[in-house]
């Protein structure tokens, strides 16, 4: 295995190649990495000079870090093209993967902060080359099980606010043009737990979901007065929560219906397998995505300087 530097463009139909890959997410599709000026990828080959997969490197303020910001990119780390059958083979094959990548970032690089995504468990390279990683939980719904199953999982309170939006004649709303969704409304969450980012940047890419076809916008509204909406990505198996708000005097009714009507709108078309919560280091809210019925999966993050600095604090998961 060797790392060759590149971009994204150097990988012809790349989009394509990263639905149909093991792991690939909507968070590495050349327009994402585009928006997101990271257009620069590590390209993964094997002995053969086969193109193997490749690993976005996701801008920093300094050239010599790699940082990804998981409350704005929820996975990242290496896509993955081909995978043997094998289960030795497979253990092996991402081993000799992930022993590369990690060559290759403690030799080129001074820092590193990055995800990987739930379906890579095995991560003794990263730890053998003193990586420090860091658990987190998504939690997600599988969508294949169909809207009643997955209604019968639903906790007590969420049955109770959908059928409260039901008897309110709540109106659910498939927003194709994003004219009801109010952006900056959904970035109050970040605005009060992380780095906040442009609602000019979230409208573009928002949009840029709805025109390609790779996203949707849902609102509920009382009589004609919007009262909460939710945003979703999607690459070609998952469908990923991003965004949201809801007016807090109709205590999360909203979101609760506007989650069941979505699960229901995604199954009816046929959209994606999976639904997923996209996570949260913030128990009340990991108690809410629970609350669905929703299994957990887990990931990690991944963190490494040649400084030795220690890691602090990344397992402080309380409210701030």
């Amino acid at each position: 295995m060797k790392i060759i530097e590149g971009n994204i463009e150097d990988i012809e139909d790349i989009d394509t190649k990263i639905d149909n890959s093991y792991n690939g997410t909507c968070f590495a599709y050349s327009w994402f990495l585009k928006l997101k000026n990271s257009d620069k990828i590590l390209k993964i080959y094997d002995d053969k000079n086969i193109l193997q997969g490749f690993m976005p490197i996701f801008n920093s303020d300094n050239k010599k870090n790699i940082f990804q910001s998981t409350m704005y990119i929820p996975y990242g780390g290496p896509v993955i093209f081909n995978v043997p059958n094998e289960e030795r083979h497979k253990i092996r094959y991402f081993r000799n993967i992930e022993k590369v990548l990690c060559e290759y970032i403690t030799n080129n690089y001074e820092k590193a902060d990055f995800s990987i995504d739930d379906k890579i468990i095995d991560i003794m390279p990263f730890i053998r080359s003193n990586f420090v990683p860091e658990v987190r939980y998504t939690y997600k719904i599988d969508l294949r099980e169909g809207i009643e199953k997955i209604y019968k999982k639903f906790g007590r309170d969420r049955k109770k606010d959908i059928r409260k939006a039901f008897s309110k004649n709540i109106q659910f709303v498939v927003d194709k043009d994003m004219k009801y969704f109010d952006v900056e409304q959904a970035m109050k969450w970040e605005k009060k737990y992380g780095e906040e980012s442009s609602a000019e940047w979230v409208k573009k890419y928002i949009n840029t979901t709805l025109t390609l076809n790779k996203g949707m916008c849902f609102v509920a509204k009382e009589d004609n007065e919007v009262i909460g909406g939710v945003h979703i990505a999607w690459d070609s198996n998952v469908a990923y929560i991003l965004y949201s708000f809801y007016e807090p005097k109709k205590d999360d009714i909203a979101i609760s219906f506007i989650y069941y009507k979505m699960m229901e709108y995604l199954i009816n078309n046929n959209i994606v397998s999976f639904l997923d919560f996209e996570g949260s280091v913030f128990e009340s809210i990991e108690n809410w995505n629970i609350s669905f019925g929703a299994f957990q999966s887990r990931f990690y993050n991944l963190h490494w300087n040649k400084f030795n600095k220690p890691y602090l604090n990344l397992y402080d998961y309380g409210e701030k």
